[in-house]
């Protein structure tokens, strides 16, 4: 694998304006975004163990949003397969920096524990390594319809989405011989320290990477982090952007600290 997306997802400041849940029992829950336009989904079809959408609406706050809105469920990740969709700027950049067949995917967002009223915090919540491209609304289309699949990317409405593309996930992981048993898809369903990237005691836009494997790396960010602090592996993650690219493929220290978080935490 070349390149390791650290991908924000789930609800943030502009969509949603809340947190995600840690729950009390420790697990996590990415909430999606709401859709204006239509959408195959819906919050009121969301699940959580035994909470149903308006009950996780409820839980968080989100005061704006009812069960009967749609909603952007994007990953999509079902026991059959893993879609991932991006377009616009942001699928732009995915463009400028090669992202291909291989790549891996970390998806992160905002959460927090509301019931012992936990700090904020940047959380990895699930990955998606790549096996397959579709670009454009006919060609996602016709993939999806294939399989009697649905997913927000999925539209006949053009003016929808500039530079339409869905990323389908592998089978098996391939990129770490400690993982090929582990689907190409998946959810960290539980928190755990090593799956928080914002630094102990900072706002959570303040990172601080793991120095085990990222200490010695060279030209390691491809987009907009740089090194607050490179000596304690602290970056800043400010300001808009979905997608943190880092190069793996000059970087292999990077792709163990990938393989060690899904080998750890993302085996049910």
């Amino acid at each position: 694998m070349k390149n390791l997306i650290i991908s924000r997802k789930g609800f943030d400041s502009t969509a949603g304006g809340r947190a995600s849940p840690i729950f009390e029992t420790g697990e996590i829950f990415s909430v999606p975004i709401p859709q204006k336009k239509l959408s195959p989904f819906r919050y009121k079809d969301l699940r959580c163990n035994d909470l149903a959408g308006q009950e996780i609406l409820n839980l968080i706050g989100a005061k704006s949003i009812s069960d009967k809105d749609f909603c952007h469920v994007d990953p999509l990740f079902s026991e059959k397969i893993g879609i991932f969709g991006q377009a616009g700027g942001a699928q732009g950049e995915l463009d400028n920096c090669g992202i291909k067949r291989g790549d891996l995917f970390l998806f992160f967002g905002w959460f927090k524990n509301y019931q012992r009223r936990g700090p904020d915090l940047h959380h990895l919540f699930g990955w998606l390594q790549v096996e397959k491209i579709i670009k454009g609304n006919d060609e996602i289309l016709n993939f999806l319809s294939k399989d009697g699949l649905s997913h927000p990317h999925g539209t006949k409405d053009i003016t929808q989405y500039k530079n339409n593309t869905i990323y389908i996930a592998s089978r098996n992981l391939t990129f770490s011989d400690s993982v090929k048993d582990l689907k190409g898809h998946g959810r960290f369903k539980k928190t755990a320290k090593e799956l928080i990237l914002t630094e102990k005691g900072k706002t959570r836009s303040k990172w601080s990477f793991p120095q085990e494997f990222f200490s010695d790396t060279k030209n390691l960010f491809r987009n907009r982090l740089k090194w607050k602090d490179e000596e304690n592996c602290l970056v800043d993650c400010i300001g808009i952007g979905q997608e943190f690219i880092l190069n793996a493929n000059d970087n292999p220290s990077v792709v163990n600290w990938a393989s060690h978080l899904i080998n750890m935490y993302g085996r049910d």
